[in-house]
């Protein structure tokens, strides 16, 4: 036969009891429940809960300068200057907690230099969704300013995409690329 241990055999006498008692205290167990539901709430409420669903802006989640170099030097070749200077600009983005505006980073350049990939590389390194990500802003001059009489009206207007508010998150970052 199993022996139940100390407190497993107190823990089954206090439940038999709580049990035919239970219904004498009706307010408690109505308050017990109202806990459980308002602590139930709070949990499902918690933005990590909440962002494993949608994508949120973590700024806390740090910059791995480390692993981004990694993949620049990797996949790019010829290419060791735009390494160092998109290195020093993220880290010095990230690094300054007074930023008023997104990171915009301007690349030239003929076709076929790599400037799609490079964007793909650096939006893969700082966000889980790539380039697809709501904080990651990508402007191909030729397709979205493709008319040269409207240049005027390109340089009044925020472009193609709504104007990113920095306070929304501090890690924004908005990408032109020109032909």
């Amino acid at each position: 036969m199993r022996r139940i241990g100390a407190f497993g055999g107190s823990t089954a006498l206090w439940a038999l009891l709580a049990a035919h008692v239970a219904g004498a205290f009706e307010p408690v167990s109505v308050g017990i429940a109202i806990g459980a539901v308002s602590a139930l709430t709070g949990y499902l409420s918690y933005t990590d809960f909440y962002c494993r669903f949608t994508e949120c802006c973590h700024e806390e989640r740090p910059l791995n300068t480390s692993a981004l170099k990694l993949d620049l030097e990797e996949k790019l070749f010829g290419q060791h200057l735009a390494t160092e200077v998109i290195l020093k600009a993220l880290t010095g983005f990230r690094n300054n907690k007074n930023s008023k505006k997104p990171l915009t980073l301007s690349l030239h350049g003929w076709a076929g230099t790599g400037k799609n990939f490079i964007s793909q590389i650096v939006a893969e390194n700082l966000y889980p969704k790539g380039l697809k990500s709501n904080f990651v802003h990508l402007f191909v001059s030729t397709l979205h300013f493709p008319h040269e009489q409207k240049i005027k009206v390109y340089q009044v207007g925020p472009g193609p995409a709504p104007e990113v508010d920095p306070r929304q998150c501090e890690c924004v970052w908005q990408l032109r690329l020109h032909l």
